[in-house]
């Protein structure tokens, strides 16, 4: 990650790289669905292959430098904090 004028920019390799150390394979897939649904997506859109390969598209295809940024920023908190990485 690196620091714009406008901020911190999180790529999807950052947040990929996380989701690996932190999350299973569940977690992954609902994370899938929690980002279709904040986007207006149907997740079915992030294809059928593994839950990381789905979230790594998803990731990459719907959501823009800052809300990858807010995103990683907001699972770290939370994974601190020891709260499920997805609500459930």
């Amino acid at each position: 990650m690196f620091c714009t004028l406008s901020g911190p920019v999180a790529g999807v390799d950052d947040l990929i790289t996380f989701c690996r150390l932190h999350l299973g394979e569940g977690d992954a897939e609902r994370l899938v669905g929690w980002i279709a649904w904040r986007t207006g997506r149907n997740q079915a859109m992030a294809g059928s292959g593994p839950p990381l390969a789905r979230l790594e598209h998803a990731l990459a295809n719907w959501l823009d430098d800052d809300r990858r940024a807010l995103l990683l920023a907001w699972l770290r908190r939370r994974v601190a904090a020891g709260r499920p990485p997805v609500p459930r």
